[in-house]
This record gives structure tokens, sequence and C-alpha cells, in this order.
């Protein structure tokens, strides 16, 4: 998730509401389109009132083969007057026409017109409201996928201005267990996707295997074993992939409950073996051993569901408050690596 569309989106539609304003105050090549476009409608509903005028005239010397089109000398003239009425109309009807066919807008103003509302509400809904956001690595399994694109409530932890994401309005926080989405502490133009663990104050410390918050041992209970596919670079620099065995625990943090995994230390391959001592040496927050650290105010800590997996607080710190995007509430399409067709078996609310 590392790029911020808004970035196109936001530009976009102030460029086309200037233009829109500009034609309202200064151009109006639009307003005078319209103003011509009604004259036109106008002088088509004068024609038929003054064609309906010449039947009802006509209508009163049914012996006199009377002609909306051929004047006679000997016509009466109430029936000449609504003829030359008549005429009149068409003419100026044919003179509307033309003055509304002649009149050229520019297109960038058409474009304007039309693009430019869009853009607001797609604009206000992304960034007040919901903006969708796809998984592009592992670090959520098995909670999120990578391929799953999800829902994020954008008001969940306050309203703040697109791009600059300076809050305006408290709408609320982070509770412990929420998935959320943030802009990475180390280069915020990127986005993450991680649980919060930790709140602002808390003590949050892994002990044997087990996950404490504030002295307080989370819920956990085990589950299925499975082989994970991991990625790594060996020593020549290239990208090798290995399978390793791994244990899920699900687990409760206040109102939340979901799956865990993470990989055994001992393994049954010899290759995959290797890669958890090297692994382990890189990773001094991970795996089986013990660590404590407390949360500065107006911070988070975040752990990834994919535990050993995972790049996020145990590795670069915590997440400020102001990185905050919003709130991971739902899976609405999955759409795995490669030429594979959208699914959407995994849609659901996010744990």
């Amino acid at each position: 998730m590392d790029f911020d569309f808004n970035w196109i989106l936001v530009p976009a539609t102030l460029i086309f509401f200037g233009i829109w304003l500009l034609d309202k105050l200064v151009f109006k090549q639009y307003q005078q389109l319209k103003d011509k476009k009604q004259a036109a409608l106008e002088a088509d509903q004068n024609i038929q009132q003054q064609q309906q005028h010449f039947e009802q005239v006509k209508s009163k010397y049914p012996q006199l083969a009377l002609s909306e089109s051929v004047t006679n000398p000997d016509d009466p003239v109430d029936v000449t007057q609504a003829r030359d009425q008549l005429s009149q109309a068409k003419g100026d009807a044919v003179r509307a026409h033309a003055t509304h066919d002649a009149h050229k807008v520019n297109p960038i103003i058409n474009w304007a017109y039309d693009f430019w509302p869009v853009l607001a509400v797609v604009l206000v809904v992304r960034s007040f409201l919901f903006e969708p956001f796809n998984i592009p690595s592992e670090s959520m399994n098995p909670t999120l996928e990578t391929g799953d694109f999800i829902l994020v409530n954008k008001f969940a932890y306050g309203v703040r201005l697109p791009l600059i994401n300076t809050k305006i309005i408290d709408t609320g926080a982070p509770e412990h267990g929420d998935v959320a989405v943030f802009r990475y502490p180390v280069d915020p133009s990127i986005s993450y996707i991680k649980r919060i663990i930790g709140l602002p104050g808390d003590t949050i410390s892994y002990q044997n295997g087990e996950l404490f918050i504030n002295g307080e041992k989370q819920f956990s209970q085990k589950g299925n074993e499975v082989n994970l596919p991991v990625h790594y670079q060996d020593a020549s620099g290239q990208q090798q992939k290995i399978i390793v065995d791994a244990q899920q625990w699900v687990v409760n943090i206040a109102s939340h409950r979901f799956i865990t995994q993470y990989i055994k230390a001992t393994q049954s391959d010899g290759i995959a073996q290797q890669f958890i001592q090297q692994y382990q040496q890189k990773a001094p927050l991970s795996l089986e051993q013990n660590w404590e650290v407390t949360v500065p105010e107006g911070e988070y800590f975040t752990m990834g569901d994919n535990r050993d997996q995972s790049a996020d607080s145990r590795y670069w710190g915590f997440v400020p408050e102001a990185n905050l995007t919003g709130k991971a509430t739902y899976v609405w399409m999955h759409k795995a690596p490669g030429l594979n067709l959208p699914s959407f078996k995994r849609n659901g609310s996010i744990p």
C-alpha cells in the first residue's frame, strides 16, 4: 500500500473546480450555452403554440381550403395573421437552433462541469468516510491475505485533511486489537497495516510465548499447525523461498478474537532450521525470545498477525498518533496475484 491516490485526486478536483469557478464568474461559456439551448427550446414551444392557434383559427372556416404555408389573397385576415405568426415562429426557431449549434465551449470547461462534482464526491468519501486499500504482503496472515481488498473507516480515529493528514475533528481513537492503517513512520509515503497491541502508556511484554498488556496475560489457545512459505535473501543476495513449520494461536485482545501464527524455533527441515537460526539473530523481539516495551504518550505499538513475517513496532518503533489513517473494517474482494479473476469468497468483517 505504497501509493496515495489522493495525490492525483486532490489536484484534479481543485484544478477542475478552479476552471468551473472561472467560467461561472468570468468566461460564462457554459451559461451562454445553456441560455441558447433554453432559447431554442422556447422557440420550439412557440412553434407548437402558433400551430395550435392556426388550427383554431382555421377551424372557423371549414368551407375554405386553408394552408399553413400557402397564402391566398382571399383568405380571412385572422387566418393570414395566424399563418404569419406561425411562419415567424418557425424562422425564430431555425435561428435559435443555429445560434445554439454555433456556440462552442472549450472542452476543458466541459470536462470541469462534468467531472469536478464527481471527483469532489469521491474525494469526500475517500478522505473522510471510507477508503479502499489492497493488501500487498503476508504480514497480516491469516487474518488478511495478499490480494485482499479492504475498506478502511477514515473517521474512526478522527477526521483528517487529505494529503497533510492533519486532524480537524476528533471522532475517536484506536482500541486494543484494532486493525489499523497508518503512514509508515520511517517513510510516511508508504501505508502500513498492523494490529494495535499497545495504547499510549501501556507496557507490552512477551514472556515464554505469552503476550502481556499492562501485566495482564492475553488469552490464547493453540490452533492448527501449518506450513508457511517464507521468502528470504540468501548469502549471494538471491531471493529464495522455503517452507517452514508454524503454529497458529487463537488470540483474544479486548473485543477482538483472531488468529496469529509463529514460526517454530525447531524445524523438521534442515534448510528451514538454518534459516531460523539466522533469523533469530536478526529478530531480537521475535520467535520465543522475551521482551518488554512501554508505549510513549501519543504513540501506539503495533504487530502483524503473522508475527514472524511482519516488520512492525518490534523493529522500527512506535506509530505516532498523527500517522493514523483509519480502522480496517471489511474485506470486500480478493484477487490472488497474477492472472487470476477476483473472488468474493473472503468477504466479511475484519476481526
